[in-house]
């Protein structure tokens, strides 16, 4: 996004005064107090969560705004991954991100990777800004030109080029592009570069920039709690009933516009399961995940908190069963998910290209009734 133009002094005074330094810590002392208030809930491990996700979220608006936040000299930055969490993040997922502008063009270079579903989204808007975010292209890499070598080219801008071209707006302010995995761990990721067509030389730091991007980064935290926290706290207060989005929601919280995502809040009582049981439809994919309050999967690189379509396992008619409990009941035709300590928390459920949107059904039952 580009920026306003400002008087220089006025920021290097800031910057050199302290003043901007001091206004930022104080906002973060203000997002510290929103956590406490956000409706979250009250254990130890979940309050340690809450906390260890602010320095996460300062992590992400630091990556994003300060070092790449500049759309004249536009980078790639990993918007989600095994550290960096919002939103629910799905574990088979990397998203890849950029700022941009309408005023520009840009190129994007790459290899095609090994994941079952790439896109490539131009999203307009800002969720720390009134009107939040909106879906300008969403388009699936497999629709364009890639060579035989797996390499791809794609400009980016509002006129119209021959090949591979994604449209964007006078409103445009990031890139997405979004990689789905079976395992990820074990499969190739594409490699992206982007640049701005006719781009001049990197200028120095400007302390106009900074002043403006630490401004930005708080904007961009307290919209990103905004939006997701007043998700949590419906979720829990319905706790035990599904929850459906709908493809507007999704496409302002930068969801995937053919998927549908189905969530519930869930308990544990001592020496009980949660159990969920559904026939999944025929779809492109599909996977189920067990997070927290603030948005963030559990930390699927220690623990089996999700499972997909291609690793998980089936009942004998073809249905699913997943079972949320302290222990694996070690059955073949269940799909354990670790807790991880919590006695409650949110299971997302994502079919993308449904034919049809099944909804689960919740039981609680003791958990050795399992064994």
């Amino acid at each position: 996004m580009a920026l306003m133009a400002a008087d220089p002094k006025t920021a290097l005074e800031r910057l050199a005064t302290g003043q901007a330094w001091r206004e930022f810590c104080d906002e973060l002392a203000q997002l510290s107090e929103d956590l406490e208030r956000s409706g979250g809930p009250d254990t130890p491990l979940d309050r340690a969560e809450a906390h260890r996700y602010l320095t996460r979220l300062i992590s992400s608006a630091f990556e994003m705004i300060v070092e790449a936040g500049d759309a004249r000299q536009p980078a790639f930055f990993e918007s989600l991954n095994e550290t960096r969490k919002s939103g629910w993040d799905n574990p088979d997922n990397t998203h890849t991100n950029a700022y941009i502008s309408g005023e520009y063009e840009y190129r994007i270079r790459g290899t095609r990777g090994d994941a079952h579903y790439m896109t490539i989204a131009v999203y307009g808007g800002s969720l720390g800004r009134d009107g939040g975010r909106r879906t300008i292209s969403y388009v699936d890499i497999d629709d364009l030109e890639i060579d035989a070598t797996g390499k791809f080219e794609i400009l980016l801008g509002l006129r119209e080029q021959p090949g591979n071209w994604v449209q964007t707006a006078a409103d445009a302010t990031t890139v997405m592009m979004r990689q789905t995995f079976w395992d990820k761990a074990r499969e190739t990721p594409s490699r992206m570069t982007i640049e701005r067509i006719g781009r001049e030389p990197a200028p120095p730091l400007d302390p106009d920039f900074l002043d403006k991007a630490l401004q930005r980064a708080i904007r961009f935290m307290r919209g990103t709690n905004r939006s997701f926290f007043s998700y949590a706290r419906k979720f829990r207060e319905s706790s035990g009933s599904v929850y459906q989005s709908s493809p507007e929601n999704s496409a302002q919280l930068l969801g995937i516009p053919k998927m549908r995502y189905m969530n519930s809040w869930w308990k544990l009582p001592a020496d009980q399961a949660v159990v969920v049981e559904v026939m999944p439809p025929e779809c492109r994919y599909w996977s189920f995940v067990l997070s927290n309050y603030w948005g963030e999967s559990f930390d699927y690189r220690k623990f089996q908190i999700h499972t997909n379509a291609k690793r998980a396992r089936y009942k004998t008619d073809g249905s699913l069963r997943f079972v949320i409990s302290e222990n694996d009941p070690e059955r073949e035709d269940t799909n354990w998910l670790d807790p991880c300590g919590h006695t409650e928390g949110l299971w997302t459920l994502r079919w993308l290209e449904a034919q049809d949107h099944p909804t689960p059904t919740i039981a609680v039952v003791p958990a050795d009734s399992l064994a």
